[in-house]
């Protein structure tokens, strides 16, 4: 066998601990950049959640006013339909306004059968009706 002199171990010995150096470096190096890119990943998932949850809140948000939306326009109509129904068939101012005397005397508060707010809808569709076959006269 060959016999190998103390300086080569030495110089071997000296070898191998600096590739040991080298290889625990770039370990610590990956290590380092792993970390940076899992608190990156970390950081990410919180904005996407709060994200998320802000979201969620939006959409609640938007659902209610829908839900606001649509029972207004629904009860605006059944309203408007309703008042509608009480001139249907009028096409002259005079019977405009002998339909309206009429219901007023109906629906006048100080009556038994009196309500306000179908007395406010109904003056509401009078000026309408009124300005309506006013401006048809007018053409």
């Amino acid at each position: 066998m060959e016999e190998v002199s103390g300086y080569e171990q030495d110089k071997c010995i000296k070898q191998e601990k600096e590739r040991l150096a080298r290889e625990w470096k770039q370990l610590e190096d990956r290590q380092r950049l792993f970390d940076q890119k899992l608190e990156i990943l970390k950081e990410s998932y919180i904005q996407l959640d709060a994200d998320r949850r802000k979201l969620e809140r939006e959409k609640l948000q938007f659902e209610a006013q829908k839900e606001h939306m649509n029972h207004s326009y629904a009860s605006a109509r059944n309203q408007s339909m309703a008042v509608s129904l009480f001139f249907k068939g009028v096409t002259s101012p005079l019977a405009l306004k002998k339909r309206y005397r009429d219901l007023i005397k109906i629906f006048h508060p100080d009556n038994l059968c009196g309500d306000k707010e179908t007395l406010q809808m109904i003056n509401q569709e009078y000026e309408i009706l009124l300005r309506e076959l006013e401006n048809f006269r007018e053409a």
